[in-house]
């Protein structure tokens, strides 16, 4: 009885690391798609509105849900509390900050650090440049993520489940 116990354990432990890792791979696309979603809603800010952009990431952070919502909601209470240090600062801080959140890889936190560097330093015209940019090297990386995810993320869950069953016969 207790080996049986020792071996459920052993199996539902690797399948949820499986199952775990599978996830990263799901959410990952669906993150780029809510931060390229995040971004059209501040280009039409940008374009039709005349808020500070404080109020923006706060408009945009009440819009969003989890871990997008937050990095905006960040970087709009870091402008706001934060005198003297600039847009790039608060952006950069608010994505360090929410990046172990995110299911996302290096390639798109180098984008979206890439992007605070323009952000509110230039006219409207230069700003709806760099967003356009930016959405199109996130689309890119949406791809590659959605590939990603068909590739591994079956084979992850099946990986946890036979890897834990692989362990379970050669100890018993």
């Amino acid at each position: 009885m207790l080996k049986l116990l020792g071996a459920v354990c052993i199996l539902l432990s690797t399948s949820a690391i499986g199952f775990r890792k599978a996830h990263s791979f799901a959410e990952r696309p669906r993150q780029i798609r809510r931060i390229r979603g995040s971004l059209s809603l501040l280009q039409t800010e940008i374009v039709y509105g005349s808020r500070r952009l404080d109020r923006i990431c706060e408009h945009i952070a009440a819009r969003e849900t989890g871990s997008v919502g937050s990095l905006y909601a960040r970087c709009g209470e870091y402008l706001k509390t934060w005198d003297g240090v600039s847009t790039f600062e608060c952006w950069k801080r608010a994505v360090e900050e929410t990046w172990p959140l995110m299911s996302l890889k290096e390639p798109e936190r180098e984008i979206l650090i890439d992007f605070g560097k323009t952000l509110g330093v230039s006219n409207r015209e230069d700003q709806l440049t760099h967003l356009a940019r930016v959405r199109t090297n996130l689309e890119v990386e949406e791809n590659q993520a959605r590939d990603e995810q068909l590739r591994y993320e079956k084979m992850c869950r099946s990986l946890g489940i036979l890897g834990g069953a692989l362990i379970v016969i050669l100890i018993y």
